[in-house]
Parts: C-alpha cells; sequence; structure tokens
C-alpha cells in the first residue's frame, strides 16, 4: 500500500484536497499550507514497481511560484532508490497547485538564503513513501 506524508502540519479544507489526499495525509498536512492547496494529486504507485515488490521512501523538495500558485520545479532531495518511484512522485508534485497568493515567499521567510528567486517563490519540503501492501 501506497502512504504518502506531507511534512507540513496543516488541516485541510478544500474539497479537491479532501478527495485527493487520504486522512493520513490530511493529519499530516499544517492549517495555512493545506488552506492554500488548490489541488494536490497523490503519486502512483507503479504497477511495475508493485509487482516487482519495489519500495522506498524519499523527501522532494517543490518550489511555488507565490503569485500563480504553479509548482515551477520539483528537485529530489532525498531519493526513495528507485527512479520509477521517484519519477511517479515528480510528476505528481509538478501537478499541485496552491491558491495565488497563499504561500509566504522564500525572502520572507529566510532573507539569509539570498536565493534568486527570493521574491518570488516559496519552497516546500515533502517526504513520500512507497510502501509495499
Amino acid at each position: 500500500m501506497f502512504r504518502f506524508l506531507v511534512v507540513l502540519a496543516l488541516f485541510a479544507s478544500a474539497a479537491q484536497l479532501r478527495a485527493a489526499a487520504s486522512g493520513e495525509q490530511l493529519a499530516a498536512l499544517g492549517a495555512e499550507t493545506a488552506k492554500s492547496l488548490e489541488y494536490c494529486p497523490k503519486p502512483d504507485y507503479p504497477a511495475e514497481a508493485r509487482a516487482k515488490h519495489i519500495s522506498g521512501a524519499g523527501v522532494f523538495i517543490i518550489r511555488v511560484h507565490v503569485k500563480t500558485g504553479r509548482v515551477v520545479e520539483v528537485r529530489v532531495s532525498r531519493s526513495t532508490g528507485h527512479a520509477i518511484l521517484d519519477q511517479s512522485a515528480v510528476r505528481a508534485f509538478s501537478q499541485w497547485r496552491f491558491k495565488p497568493g497563499a504561500l509566504q515567499p522564500i525572502g520572507v521567510i529566510a532573507p539569509w538564503r539570498h536565493d534568486p528567486f527570493g521574491k518570488e517563490d516559496a519552497l516546500l519540503k515533502i517526504p513520500v513513501d512507497f510502501a509495499r501492501p
């Protein structure tokens, strides 16, 4: 079975979020970020990976353009150990959408980072766990 956790301790309010995320996932979300989520499909556990009993857990960093709420980049911070699982997570997280203007830019949260997109983008760290059934 696929377990998916998001490290932001929030509570979900959007109907689309409830439809996409499990109870366990909602419990792991934080209040402000969950309120700003408009669309968050879970990564698919690929049939090929399930058939081969491949599992793994990883951490992904998503960069969100604050004005539009669109994910502009997904990076693998810690791989699941399997390219097929990493690709599934990247595909899903690339589709996530947030309410425009709802997230705090990097430059506000961590001004010492001197990120070139610090005034425009937000960063979120998302763990994912593909566990065998």
